[in-house]
């Protein structure tokens, strides 16, 4: 979820106004996270997409609400989780709350933008490192670095202890710098490795 236009101003003009053009522009800002998270759940593409589409019907039932929402990132992907968990049967549905089984799409492009600072081979390297994660490792870090939630959003979202966010990032972050610094060949404490290192650093 992406710092573009300011979401709490544009829940303010559905919730105040009907606006129809703010709801669109809403969709678009959050939309491509949300499938992410809801396929890796349901590891279906049109189910994933059906979920999100009935997240965002249900928020337009519900718009006058939208602005008191206290935690908008929060709620949207707790309500994708809740109908994604919804469309599973009991033992699928017992296997995702546990976080066993999830596949995570691994969108490098949006964990790293900064293309022009890494070389290609560089962000392959990474990017097999990440995708190579543990499935629960590997959402987590998604949701940090890619959606921007913070611990407390993620440990509310995924229903897991803040600590277990804390220690999974951990993971992801020390296999990244291992993978830098293979590609480098330099010790942790170079100039360059740190700031390639922060280019993956989540938010928090």
């Amino acid at each position: 979820m992406k710092n573009q236009p300011n979401i709490q101003g544009l829940l303010e003009r559905i919730g105040e106004r009907d606006d129809e053009q703010a709801f669109q522009l809403l969709f678009e800002m959050i939309a491509d996270g949300l499938y992410r998270f809801a396929f890796s759940i349901l590891k279906n593409k049109e189910l994933s997409e059906e979920a999100v589409s009935d997240v965002f019907f249900k928020l337009w039932l519900h718009r006058a609400k939208l602005a008191d929402i206290e935690n908008f990132k929060a709620y949207i992907f707790t309500s994708v989780r809740n109908i994604s968990l919804n469309y599973l049967d009991r033992e699928k549905r017992a296997k995702a709350v546990l976080l066993e089984e999830i596949t995570v799409p691994m969108p490098i492009d949006e964990i790293c933008p900064e293309s022009e600072l890494i070389t290609k081979e560089l962000k392959e390297a990474i990017s097999h490192a990440i995708d190579n994660l543990p499935e629960r490792c590997k959402l987590i870090y998604i949701l940090a670095k890619v959606e921007q939630l913070k611990y407390k959003e993620i440990a509310q979202i995924l229903d897991i202890s803040v600590k277990t966010i804390d220690n999974q990032l951990t993971i992801a972050i020390r296999k990244i710098g291992d993978e830098i610094q293979r590609y480098l060949g330099e010790d942790r404490t170079s100039e360059r490795f740190t700031v390639l290192l922060h280019l993956f650093l989540p938010a928090n």
